[in-house]
């Protein structure tokens, strides 16, 4: 098969009923798959809720924002969630207690009077007994984020916020590790390349951008889209990285000539997830109006 025939056929599937419901009513800003394919996360005004995609029941809530949810990230090994707020915090999950274990807030109260007390003047994390929950204290806000994604071996957390910025987290301790500017307005999409050496971006000036997490510097530059860049995924072998955009369409793109090789419009609504099945044969699409789409490689 030729890489400009791929992904021309698609299926329409079910989405978990609740899930589905609460997409119908507006009430999700972001959704997220687990890399094994057996949940499915979706945030919304100060709650996130996880379902099981077999039976398609709800597995847990989770609550305890004061804004909306804005972006969701599974680690690799499903062991942790993250998601980012409104409310300026970047929180990390405990999937299997559904208990929260990370707080990153720069500009609570807590992590200002941590910073105060350390010897050195260098911020350390604590435990607030109020909440139990752990707090991080990073150099700077996360800001308002509007994207996440895990590295493949877990250990770096990539934000993308409402500032046009990109931010790496050391996702053990917490610590900012590094800032750069990604987006000329919001950063709405993050992906790691399988083998990490890169990192995809899609922001609401409608480009994409290929990153090396080396050094940060900029590798490639993706024009395709007419409006906001709203999903991202690369395929398991890493040879093709696909956007999908508020201008309802998908892009595919070869990652090693920056060539636009396929492109698709998507039946109903824009791209709210995109994500390669385990096997890397098909694509999978939920769009803001809550269809999930099926395409064969």
């Amino acid at each position: 098969m030729k890489k400009t025939d791929l992904f021309q056929n698609y299926i329409e599937s079910e989405l978990p009923p609740g899930l589905k419901t609460r997409l119908e009513k507006k009430q999700v800003t972001d959704i997220a798959f687990s890399p094994d394919g057996t949940r499915i996360a979706a945030g919304g005004d100060g709650r996130i809720w996880i379902y099981d995609t077999a039976s398609g029941s709800q597995f847990a809530m989770l609550s305890g924002y004061t804004e909306r949810v804005r972006a969701l990230a599974f680690a690799p090994d499903n062991s942790l969630l993250a998601s980012g707020s409104e409310d300026n915090t970047l929180r990390l999950w405990d999937t299997e207690t559904a208990r929260e274990v990370l707080t990153l807030a720069g500009n609570s109260n807590l992590v200002q009077a941590l910073a105060a007390s350390s010897p050195d003047g260098v911020p350390l994390p604590g435990w607030d007994p109020r909440t139990e929950r752990l707090l991080a204290t990073p150099a700077e806000a996360p800001g308002r984020i509007r994207s996440l994604a895990f590295s493949p071996d877990g250990a770096t957390l990539a934000s993308g916020s409402g500032d046009g910025k990109i931010r790496f987290w050391e996702v053990e301790t917490g610590r900012l590790l590094s800032t750069f500017s990604g987006h000329d307005g919001l950063v709405l999409a993050l992906a790691f390349s399988p083998q990490g050496k890169s990192l995809a971006s899609g922001g609401s000036d409608t480009l994409v951008r290929l990153w090396d997490t080396d050094d940060e510097h900029l590798i490639s530059l993706f024009r395709g889209h007419t409006d906001s860049v709203s999903a991202l995924t690369f395929s398991g072998d890493g040879e093709l990285l696909v956007s999908g955009g508020r201008d309802r369409h998908i892009q595919v793109w070869d990652v090693g000539t920056d060539a636009l090789i396929s492109s698709f419009p998507i039946p109903e609504g824009a791209a709210q997830e995109l994500v390669f099945s385990e096997d890397d044969t098909k694509l999978i699409c939920i769009t803001y109006g809550g269809s999930l789409l099926i395409r064969d490689r």
